[in-house]
């Protein structure tokens, strides 16, 4: 509430009591319309404190935007904190999923102009959708048909990922292809076990494509992850050993690259941390937040000049 408004509403507010104490010192009963202007005029300014507030709506873009998802399949991606200290924390790729799903929620919901397509990968990739105009079925292969344990091998390539990446918007319809503008989202947790040289010919690939890249890391910082080992009735039993290591390691450094081998634009993001959908849903659409404020000073002035009025009015008489 603005402080004239504020001012305003006070000042209605002393001018009905004022009202009232003069009838009462005449020892008289009010008029029926002095009783029923005041009545309103307090009715319309405590109105206008209601009304008197920003409302916001979005403006979104109107440009088609195609975008593709590398999901990161292997088995690092089942990795979860010591279960005794942080009980609550799902898989990896559990996290990096529900952000998709907040994202996609968000574009379906605000009716933005996307085609989506999503491929798994670990050592190799494999398209799990093809280009699909509904943001609702992505949404249903995430939830309910994504999991490390639906493709049989294990192990990580980024090259393989961007190379299906390349692969998929070549699949583009022609038209699409000329005037969409082109996203592709990595969701790993960047442990990459190919020979190095292979994440330089990911980069490298990345970075001769007319493709935005945002890179969503999955995987706490700071707090040791491993794969669980369950027992019959489900107790944690402690961590698997992958590659000789006990616990998997974000590789930050992989993701922040993979962003930034982008030629156009490139955003590298945490699904653990918070804001994450909203930085995703700004680069993704872009658009702006229109601010509105209805004139709930007007209903005020009004309140305010009808008890006035009246005052006035019975002074003269």
């Amino acid at each position: 509430m603005g402080k004239f408004t504020l001012f305003l509403l006070a000042a209605t507010a002393l001018a009905g009591i004022a009202t009232i104490l003069y009838w009462v010192g005449q020892q008289r009963r009010p008029p029926l319309y002095t009783v029923i202007l005041v009545v309103c005029g307090l009715a319309l300014t405590g109105g206008s404190v209601l009304l008197d507030r920003p409302a916001y709506s979005y403006a979104p873009k109107t440009t088609q935007v195609a975008i593709a998802i590398a999901f990161d399949l292997s088995p690092s991606m089942l990795a979860i904190p010591d279960p005794s200290t942080h009980p609550d924390t799902a898989p990896r790729y559990a996290r990096a999923r529900q952000t998709l799903l907040e994202v996609f929620r968000a574009l379906e919901e605000r009716q933005q102009n996307i085609v989506v397509s999503l491929i798994g990968f670990t050592k190799d990739a494999q398209i799990l959708m093809g280009w699909d105009y509904s943001a609702a079925q992505l949404r249903e292969i995430l939830q309910y048909g994504l999991s490390p344990n639906l493709l049989t091998s294990s192990g990580t390539s980024i090259e393989a990922a961007v190379e299906a990446l390349v692969d998929v918007f070549g699949m583009l319809p022609q038209d699409l292809r000329e005037t969409s503008r082109k996203i592709a989202i990595v969701v790993s947790d960047g442990e990459d076990t190919a020979p190095v040289e292979y994440l330089g010919y990911a980069l490298e690939e990345l970075s001769s494509n007319p493709f935005d890249v945002i890179a969503l890391q999955a995987g706490l910082i700071g707090t040791s992850e491993g794969v669980p080992r369950y027992g019959e009735v489900g107790e944690f039993l402690g961590y698997e050993i992958m590659s000789g290591k006990l616990y998997s390691t974000p590789n930050i450094q992989t993701m922040h690259a993979i962003a930034e081998a982008s030629p156009q634009r490139g955003l590298y993001v945490r699904a653990e941390v918070p804001g994450a959908v909203e930085q995703i849903l700004q680069f993704t659409v872009g658009g702006r937040l229109l601010k509105s404020k209805f004139p709930g000073t007007l209903f005020a002035s009004l309140g305010l000049l009808g008890i006035v009025a009246l005052v006035g009015a019975r002074v003269l008489h």
